[in-house]
C-alpha cells in the first residue's frame, strides 16, 4: 500500500518507460476522415449498420491501410508532437495538430459518449447499468466493455490508444469505472468493493438474498427466480446447465448468489484482454504493475478540472433562487476552496457523473443551516439549506461530497 508512495517507483517507471521508446514512423500517415458521414450515422445509425463511417473505424482502417503494425506500436507516441494527420472531408482543414486531438476527442465520444441522451454509435462500449438507475448515484457515468462484442482486434487498438495518451501529453476520455481500471493494471477486483461500480442494484439485490429470512424469500421469490442473471448488456444466461428450468429455493440461494457473482464479475474478461494486451504493447506491464488504478486513469484520461466558472455556466435555479441568493453566494465561496477532486466528488454527489458536461438545478430547501444537503440524481438536483456563512456551506457541502456518494435508501432493489 505503501509503494505508491516510493521515490524508486518513480525512477523506475520512467527508466522502464525510456528503455521501451521505440523511433517515431519517419513518415506522419495522412487520414482522410469524413465526419459529416460519422455525424449522419449518429443521427440515424440505420444509414450505417456496419459502423463503418464513425470516425473510430475510418482511422482504424486508414492506419491499417498506410501503416506496418509491427512499426506504429504507439512506443514513440511521447516523442511526436501528433501520431497521424488528419484531413477532414470537406471541412478545409489543415492539420497543425488541432485536428489530430480532435480526432482523439471523436473516438472517445464514439466510445464512451459524455451526454446520457446520445446514442452509442460503436457496439464496444455499453452503458453500466448503473447508467440506467436513477436510484444510485454511484458511478453513473460509466461505460463498460460489450460482453457480447467479438470484435477484439478494435479492443486492441482502443488499448494501444490508450498507451499513446499514457506515453504522451494527448489525453483520451474514456469514462470506465474502477472495476475495468483495475483489471487493466492488474489490481485485485472484488464484488463488494469494485462491481458496485458497475451495477451497484444488482449487489444491493444479491446481498439482501444472501441475508435474507426465509419465510421473506419464498413470498418474493419462491416459483420465480431461476438459475440465470441478466449481464449487463441485457442478455440472459444460464448460471448451470438448464438453468432457466431449475428455481432457486431457500437453501440453495447461496449458491446462487456465488453463481451470478462468478458470472457477473467475468462478464467482460475477454474484452478486457484485449484492451490489456494493446495497452501493455504500448506500456510494459511491469510498469502498470506498479501503478495504482487511479494513476492509469489520469495518464490516460487526464485530470480534467472543473473550474467554479465552468460549474456556473451549468447550473440553473429554481424560482426562489439565483445566483444572488445569499445561500447561493456562500455555496459558490465554499465551492472556490475545494480541491478540483473535492468538485469532482461535489459533482459526483448531485449528478452521479465525475465530469463535466452536465447541467445542475439548485433548488431551495426548507431545513436550515444545521442541515447537510441532499441531492437527487435522477434529475441532476441539489436540494440546498439555508446556509448563512462559508463556514457552514464548506463544512456541510465537502462532508456530503465525501461521505454520502454510495448511501442510496430510497428503494429497495425489487420495488419499481
Amino acid at each position: 500500500q505503501l509503494w505508491p508512495l516510493c521515490t524508486d517507483r518513480n525512477v523506475l517507471i520512467d527508466q522502464m518507460l525510456q528503455d521501451t521508446v521505440d523511433r517515431s514512423p519517419s513518415d506522419t500517415p495522412v487520414l482522410y476522415i469524413n465526419r459529416i458521414a460519422a455525424k449522419q450515422h449518429r443521427d440515424d445509425p440505420t444509414i450505417d449498420p456496419e459502423q463503418r463511417k464513425t470516425v473510430f473505424n475510418q482511422i482504424l482502417d486508414e492506419i491499417n491501410k498506410h501503416t506496418k503494425p509491427s512499426t506504429y506500436n504507439y512506443r514513440w507516441a511521447g516523442q511526436s508532437s501528433q501520431w497521424w494527420e488528419c484531413k477532414f472531408l470537406q471541412e478545409g482543414v489543415i492539420d497543425q495538430g488541432g485536428a489530430f486531438r480532435d480526432s482523439l476527442s471523436e473516438i472517445a465520444e464514439e466510445l464512451c459518449p459524455p451526454s446520457v441522451d446520445a446514442d452509442v454509435p460503436l457496439p464496444l462500449f455499453i452503458r453500466s447499468p448503473n447508467q440506467s438507475q436513477d436510484s444510485s448515484n454511484v458511478y453513473r457515468d460509466g461505460y463498460i466493455p460489450n460482453p457480447s462484442c467479438d470484435q477484439f482486434s478494435k479492443y486492441f487498438f482502443v488499448g494501444q490508444l490508450m498507451g499513446g495518451a499514457f506515453r504522451s501529453q494527448e489525453t483520451l476520455v474514456l469514462s470506465m469505472p474502477q472495476f475495468i481500471w483495475k483489471h487493466l493494471v492488474g489490481e485485485p477486483v472484488t464484488w463488494e468493493r469494485d462491481f458496485v461500480s458497475v451495477d451497484s442494484a444488482e449487489l444491493k439485490l444479491v446481498d439482501s438474498i444472501e441475508s435474507m429470512q426465509q419465510d421473506n424469500f419464498e413470498e418474493m421469490f419462491e416459483g420465480a427466480l431461476n438459475f440465470t442473471t441478466v449481464l449487463s448488456n441485457g442478455d440472459t444466461v444460464n448460471l448451470v446447465p438448464s438453468g432457466e428450468e431449475r428455481f432457486v429455493t431457500y437453501n440453495d440461494r447461496l449458491e446462487y448468489c456465488e453463481l451470478v457473482k462468478e458470472v457477473r464479475i467475468k462478464e467482460s474478461e475477454k474484452q478486457i484482454n484485449a484492451i490489456k494486451e494493446g495497452l501493455s504493447q504500448v506500456v510494459p506491464s511491469q510498469v502498470l504493475s506498479l501503478m495504482t488504478w487511479q494513476e492509469l486513469e489520469e495518464k490516460v484520461c487526464g485530470n480534467p478540472e472543473i473550474s467554479i466558472e465552468t460549474l456556473k455556466k451549468s447550473t440553473r435555479y429554481d424560482s426562489e433562487l439565483s445566483e444572488n441568493s445569499p445561500r447561493v453566494k456562500v455555496m459558490w465561496q465554499a465551492l472556490e476552496s475545494f480541491t478540483n477532486e473535492e468538485r469532482s466528488r461535489f459533482l459526483r454527489f448531485i449528478t452521479g457523473r465525475r465530469r463535466l458536461p452536465v447541467t445542475i438545478y439548485i433548488d431551495a430547501s426548507d431545513t436550515g443551516p444545521e442541515a447537510l444537503p441532499t441531492s437527487a440524481t435522477c434529475s441532476n438536483a441539489l436540494y440546498l439549506p439555508s446556509y448563512t456563512t462559508v463556514e457552514q456551506a464548506t463544512q456541510k457541502l465537502r462532508y456530503a461530497a465525501y461521505n454520502c456518494v454510495a448511501i442510496d435508501t430510497d428503494m429497495s432493489p425489487w420495488e419499481e
